[in-house]
């Protein structure tokens, strides 16, 4: 299988286990490059895209029973995760065989212009050439959200999209099911950009421009703020405040710094926050919870995904209704999580994820922001709000 082939099982696995495993990992688990096993988040998605819980439920339905050949193997030098590389084989099968007649017989072009030079709402200008394809259907999707994807005719080639949210965005260009190109979509915020939806379905969220959102040194959507702007605050709904920029900071080697707090403004059996920061390849992220409530915490450092359903999360399971410091500190890819001073997660990871675009953070209800602090590898402040200043 060529390059491209592992570009499009990389998306596949993606948007089938919500884990991004990166070229250079297909590559090594297809050529067996690794010395040791794979981490075992990558095991997992590798599995869960062909419908198994996890890698140890893969690993039980396909166990071997012992017979007496089997007492004494002769030693291959092939590592024991020789089953991933079938699973893998499968995996591709299903992603670029499957059900679509996807044929591809030349170059694909898809190029994206913005018309407005940062803010939203932002009309994307996308060019695109499939005079060498042949699928039933094709779209272009904004994002990774797979309800921002529209349908559009392989006879023309300009569509225009409007994107109602900055950030660093991975447009993506579709026949049938098949991903066969990918085109990066950056939109440079003015200053930091609330939203409020209710569901990911949304057409367009509630945005707060040209309200005050900024006061007593603190960001803030207080309910009258809420009530302003038609938020129906008996759904239960979400808000998600973004910052974009190119930092020029590495997601290999940098230390993030907030403080921040839930708000009460909605009655929640078991709240949570997001703090989410958005690379050129995919994203960082830290999910906090209540206590009580730790099965739904999670983290991703790199590559590495870690979700409190299945690991011991307990220590991401505090108080979001106070104010909670988080650190997230990255020195030659060793990825270490600190919540109010203490130590609580590390991960060493190994993928590049390029450089840091976009700073987010999702309430569930609302929240409130303090201060927020991005340094690059030389300790240099690259990013800092302390929101001392009106809005």
């Amino acid at each position: 299988y060529t390059q491209k082939d592992l570009e499009q099982l990389s998306t596949y696995i993606e948007e089938h286990t919500g884990y991004y495993i990166s070229l250079s990992t297909l590559k090594r688990v297809w050529k067996g490059g690794y010395k040791t096993q794979p981490q075992l988040a990558t095991l997992n998605a590798l599995v869960q895209v062909l419908g198994y819980k996890n890698w140890q439920d893969f690993k039980l339905q396909h166990k071997k029973p012992i017979t007496t050949e089997d007492k004494n193997p002769p030693k291959s030098k092939m590592p024991f995760y020789v089953a991933v590389v079938m699973v893998v084989v499968l995996v591709v099968v299903l992603a670029l065989s499957g059900t679509s007649t996807v044929k591809i017989d030349g170059p694909v072009t898809f190029t994206a212009n913005k018309t407005v030079a940062k803010g939203v709402p932002n009309t994307f200008i996308f060019n695109y050439d499939l005079s060498h394809v042949q699928a039933d259907s094709f779209f272009i999707q904004q994002s990774w959200n797979a309800f921002r994807r529209e349908r559009i005719d392989k006879k023309k080639s300009v569509y225009t999209s409007i994107y109602y949210e900055s950030g660093y965005h991975r447009a993506k260009l579709i026949a049938n099911d098949d991903v066969i190109a990918i085109q990066a979509v950056h939109i440079i915020s003015d200053g930091w950009e609330p939203h409020v939806y209710y569901t990911e379905a949304d057409d367009r969220y509630i945005d707060f421009k040209g309200e005050s959102f900024i006061a007593d040194s603190m960001l803030h959507l207080p309910m009258d703020l809420l009530k302003k702007r038609g938020v129906d605050t008996s759904r239960h709904f979400m808000s998600r405040i973004s910052h974009s920029d190119n930092y020029g900071v590495s997601s290999n080697d940098f230390t993030f710094h907030t403080m921040l707090r839930s708000d009460r403004a909605l009655d929640s059996n078991c709240p949570w926050m997001n703090v989410i920061l958005v690379t050129t390849e995919h994203i960082f992220s830290v999910g906090m919870v209540g206590k009580g409530c730790e099965t739904g915490a999670s983290y991703k450092l790199g590559e590495i995904f870690k979700s409190g359903k299945d690991n011991d999360l307990s220590k991401l399971g505090i108080d979001l209704y106070d104010w909670n410091e988080l650190e997230i500190r990255v020195k030659d890819k060793k990825a270490t999580i600190f919540l109010n001073g203490e130590e609580t997660y590390s991960e060493l990871f190994k993928e590049d994820l390029g450089n840091i675009m976009g700073l987010g953070y999702i309430f569930e209800g609302t929240g409130s922001i303090k201060t927020v602090q991005l340094k690059n590898a030389q300790g240099e402040i690259a990013f800092e709000d302390d929101f001392s200043a009106k809005q």
